[in-house]
């Protein structure tokens, strides 16, 4: 039988399939749930900065900076509106259900996270995940400031815990491997590549702003792909796949690209919790019928890093198009 165990931040799974945070991870009873569904592990529904203040008007001008879809919920006031003490009641409840428990706190600027991470430790989480949302709003946001403000939250935050960290970003940064060493060095044992946020869309008939799509949809993982390709093996940093896993397949190739787990979500609304023992099945069968004994043994075999052939991983999309090369 094919081994799905693995390891993320040095906690172990009993497979890869990691529940992001969402609503399907925002009380007690979702998150038993989930682990009895067979997850390998659990990243509880992100608590907001927005939400230590409690200010709706902080709400809406994270939105503008591109907050993640999650947030949606926030603004409609019907997501989790606790503040800081409820959240950690939840963590506490969420222990003893056999998989870890991961916190995970929404950046969009500067805030007093230092100080709540070591309480997030001490409530009994088993890692912390900071979703960051740091973008330009104007043009004194230069892509440097806005990395070091990002860097320099991993930093303090690091300070203040021994808990396991992973940082999850978007994709809008200059330099990925730049950026990536400069979080190594700030005390980010894990990346999250690629947050999914928040979509705009127009009503024309109303001629008013309106959300977009709020979930992925099974061809939006590439771009983890390739960049957890491309950075895997090449820093002392473990990656996790986000967006876009919506079967086994998919989950399989981020794996074989470098990634110690991946995190689902938008498959899990359309689907149901039972996707996520379908997936570990269809894993293992796909593994034991190519004589892959374990999912550490296929971890990282297409990264950049293990090919006789690096450049491909960079321009063969390119040279397919424009020669019929595949």
């Amino acid at each position: 039988m094919a081994d799905l165990s693995t390891s993320w931040l040095g906690l172990s799974l009993r497979n890869p399939l990691m529940v992001a945070a969402s609503g399907l991870t925002a009380n007690v009873d979702a998150v038993r749930k989930a682990a009895l569904a067979g997850a390998g592990a659990i990243v509880l529904k992100s608590l907001f900065e927005e939400q230590l203040s409690a200010e709706l008007a902080g709400a809406r001008a994270a939105l503008e900076a591109g907050a993640h879809p999650e947030a949606e919920a926030f603004f409609r006031r019907a997501g989790m509106t606790e503040g800081e003490d409820d959240y950690l009641r939840l963590i506490d409840g969420c222990r003893g259900n056999g998989v870890p428990v991961i916190a995970s706190v929404n950046c969009v600027g500067r805030s007093r996270w230092a100080e709540f991470a070591s309480r997030i430790e001490s409530a009994g989480a088993d890692a912390l995940e900071l979703n960051m949302a740091m973008l330009a709003r104007s043009k004194a946001d230069s892509g440097a400031d806005i990395e070091a403000r990002l860097v320099e939250v991993v930093s303090s935050v690091r300070a203040a815990t021994r808990l396991p960290l992973a940082v999850k970003l978007g994709q809008g940064y200059a330099s990925l491997p730049n950026l990536t060493s400069h979080l190594v060095d700030a005390g980010a044992g894990g990346l999250v590549l690629f947050n999914r946020f928040y979509r705009l869309d127009v009503d024309l008939e109303k001629l008013a702003l309106k959300a977009g799509p709020s979930r992925s949809t099974g061809d939006e993982y590439h771009e983890s792909l390739r960049w957890i390709s491309l950075l895997a093996g090449r820093y002392p940093v473990e990656f996790a796949a986000a967006t876009g896993v919506h079967d086994a397949e998919t989950a399989l190739k981020l794996v074989a690209a470098g990634a110690r787990a991946v995190q689902i979500c938008s498959v899990i609304y359309r689907r149901g919790l039972g996707v996520i023992g379908e997936m570990a099945r269809a894993m293992g069968d796909w593994m034991e019928g190519h004589g892959v004994p374990s999912i550490d043994s296929l971890r990282g075999r297409l990264s950049q890093a293990a090919s006789l052939d690096p450049a491909s991983h960079e321009r063969l999309q390119y040279i397919k198009a424009l020669t019929g090369i595949a």
